[in-house]
């Protein structure tokens, strides 16, 4: 999958709430494709909404309208394929929405989950023509991804909304029947008066929750007071707050003391509030109006109005509403993923029937089991100390683990997990489980993406340093024997008469050197265009063996080699172009002079080869040297093009193109070229040509 592709998709299932995803879907895809607008809209009936927009050609958000008047909107959601308009101003069928005015280009793409179209994703362009079918698959591919994905967004917004409209009536019968603060205001007032305070005020426990919330208040700051939120942390007057969970206490902020200094409240007189013996606020005082602490007198009539206090919190806890049960299993039935109810140790006190089915055990309860006994290897004790971690700290935590399917493979689902307080279990957290296998997978793939980029890189950059040493050694091949010609053909115009033939003779060699070279180089782009013509022929071996090492035999002298002719007698005949069969020997003799030192040896040997299972014999005609021998970890690499060994004595020329086309013209012949060579003693070049019997030969003859 391409990696940008790939990035959409991984934002897109990092986003929290649906709105966030579709706001995050349309930044992304404007990054996908070269456009200047994209927009996301829902299907509702036979409307689309747009629901997200970003760029300068996008429509009006918010706006709805049939489907059949959005751009080709009809013709992709009907089809279920993206719709291309290249062209607005040529298109008879083109709607134009606000917004969309100056739109040239247009694409939409349906987004699918399953069976059901969702609704649609569209770019927009201010150029004509502006997407090419690439595009296209590009955007299909997005929308493919991303579809199942704003579902499941979707589905979970639609659960959360429809719990918070059943709990609301519930909410606002209680808001309008109790009204804690407006009970509470005398008993302010009275303790401001009696206690002669600048200040005066009462925190009740916020309704699931630990923190002091101010319900009632008097004095210059009464505003700023009742916005306050205290923790019970025993600064102001030593009283504490009992504290239910641990993971909402005393951990992070200012503590009650500094809130007040905070207000310009100093000095406070603070008595608790008790609801059948437990502590559910404060009653409390601040600044005495004449300076100073507060005296006995006022401590008596404090703890008197404390009483009285707890007294009208008791009767509005009596008046509330008993609270209805709610049947959340109907929530948890319905969830499109796992939901579990867990101890802190990891044992299932309840789960939904998808987490059953994600953890391959339907129609089986896992109430009671433990989670890291469903779970593969050692990520059920990895979920296990996470569960830990949630639990003493108090945030949410999200990790991964395998589960094995019915199939016996691997499922990997994600935990996220957050504490929770559940009556009937104490101390417990929720586990919300979603199967994230496509999203590994797509992972893996990404992964495996990025390695081959990596490695075609790495490779793009060795032919590149290739091939520019192939240019430099060609500069200099092609630029010595000219040098040489140049020269001697000036010394045939205008030195001695009687070396003349020796001028000619130079030249003519160096033409040679240059001639093979541009063949060397004319062959191979031969090859690669699979123009190289081979005429096959009955060759006897001997007789071209010999004439090769006859050329060389003057060379060989020069250089104090010792060039050796161990063919001895007549070599079984064999089908190949002649030409190319001289020009494999002569760059393999000759690459073996280059690389002998003085007084080494370099020979020629021939032997037929036992025939293999088929009957088919192979003739084997190897070269070899005393030479400088190659590297191990070289010799695969020495048939390449343009390679050259670490081992070239200065002065060595060549191009690397040699053994490469050794290599091809035997391909070519249906045979092989191998190597055996240990560094500091030399190499041996072994060619083995299949042999055909002369039934073969006229069955070749009559094709």
């Amino acid at each position: 999958m391409n990696s940008r592709l790939l990035g959409v998709v991984y934002m897109v299932n990092a986003a929290t709430g649906f709105q966030e995803a579709l706001r995050v879907l349309v930044e992304q895809a404007a990054a996908l494709l070269p456009c200047d607008g994209t927009a996301a809209m829902w299907l509702a009936g036979d409307h689309l909404e747009v629901l997200a927009v970003h760029g300068t050609t996008a429509p009006l958000q918010g706006l709805t309208l049939p489907a059949g008047q959005i751009g080709n909107s009809r013709a992709a959601l009907d089809s279920g394929r993206p719709a291309l308009v290249d062209d607005t101003s040529l298109d008879p069928a083109w709607q134009e929405v606000p917004g969309e005015e100056k739109v040239r280009t247009w694409l939409g793409v349906p987004l699918i989950a399953g069976e059901w179209t969702l609704g649609l994703l569209e770019w927009t362009a201010l150029e004509p023509g502006a997407f090419h079918a690439e595009h296209t698959h590009l955007a299909a591919e997005a929308a493919r991804h991303t579809g199942p994905i704003l579902y499941r967004a979707q589905l979970l917004d639609d659960a959360c909304r429809r719990v918070r409209e059943q709990e609301a009536p519930y909410a606002r019968a209680a808001s309008a029947s109790l009204d804690p603060g407006a009970e509470l205001q005398p008993v302010v007032r009275e303790a401001s008066d009696f206690a002669e305070a600048r200040h005066a005020f009462v925190f009740l426990l916020a309704e699931g929750s630990s923190r002091l919330q101010c319900v009632a208040a008097t004095g210059e700051q009464r505003e700023q007071i009742l916005k306050a939120n205290l923790r019970g942390d025993g600064t102001l007057g030593g009283w504490r707050v009992p504290i239910a969970r641990a993971s909402e206490g005393l951990n992070a902020g200012k503590t009650d003391r500094e809130v007040m200094l905070g207000l310009g409240i100093e000095h406070t007189l603070i008595l608790p509030l008790r609801v059948s013996g437990e502590q559910v606020g404060m009653l409390g005082v601040g600044e005495h109006r004449r300076g100073g602490s507060f005296g006995r007198d006022a401590m008596r009539l404090m703890t008197h109005l404390a009483s009285q206090a707890s007294l009208i919190v008791e009767r509005i806890y009596q008046q509330r509403p008993p609270s209805e049960p709610y049947d959340y299993e109907t929530v948890f039935r319905a969830s499109p993923l796992g939901i579990a109810v867990l101890s802190v140790t990891g044992d299932v006190l309840f789960c939904n029937p998808v987490l059953e089915g994600l953890l391959s055990r339907a129609n089986r309860s896992l109430v009671g089991r433990n989670l890291a006994d469903l779970l593969v290897g050692g990520d059920g004790q990895h979920v296990v100390r996470a569960l830990e971690e949630v639990a003493i700290s108090g945030s949410r935590r999200q990790v991964d683990a395998r589960a094995r399917s019915e199939q016996g493979d691997h499922r990997y689902l994600r935990f996220s997990l957050s504490p929770a307080s559940i009556a009937r279990g104490g101390d417990s957290l929720v586990a919300i489980v979603e199967d994230v296998t496509p999203l590994k997978i797509l992972e893996r793939e990404r992964v495996e993406h990025l390695r081959q980029l990596r490695e075609k890189h790495a490779q793009l950059q060795d032919l590149d340093q290739l091939k520019s040493r192939f240019v430099s050694n060609v500069s200099h091949e092609l630029r010595t024997p000219l040098a040489v010609i140049k020269l001697y053909a000036t010394l045939a115009r205008k030195g001695r008469p009687e070396k003349q033939q020796h001028y000619l003779q130079t030249i003519e060699q160096e033409t040679h050197r240059l001639e093979t070279m541009v063949e060397n180089i004319l062959d191979l782009t031969r090859m690669d265009r699979h123009a190289l013509r081979v005429n096959p022929e009955l060759v006897e071996p001997e007789e071209i063996i010999g004439p090769i090492l006859q050329v060389y035999q003057e060379t060989a002298q020069k250089r104090a080699i010792e060039l050796r002719n161990h063919v001895r007698g007549p070599l079984p005949s064999i089908w190949a172009d002649k030409n190319h069969l001289i020009q494999v020997l002569t760059n393999l003799v000759d690459n073996a002079l280059k690389y002998t030192p003085r007084g080494g040896q370099v020979w020629v040997a021939a032997r037929e080869l036992d025939s293999d299972p088929a009957g088919a014999g192979t003739l084997e005609i190897a070269v070899g040297d005393t030479g400088v021998g190659i590297p191990q970890e070289e010799q695969q690499q020495v048939f390449e093009r343009f390679y050259r060994g670490s081992n070239n004595a200065p002065g060595t020329t060549g191009t690397g193109l040699g053994l490469a086309i050794v290599r091809e013209l035997m391909v070519q012949h249906g045979g092989s070229v191998t190597l055996k060579s240990r560094e500091g003693e030399g190499s041996i070049f072994a060619l083995e040509f299949p042999l055909y019997d002369g039934q073969d030969l006229e069955a070749e003859d009559e094709d």
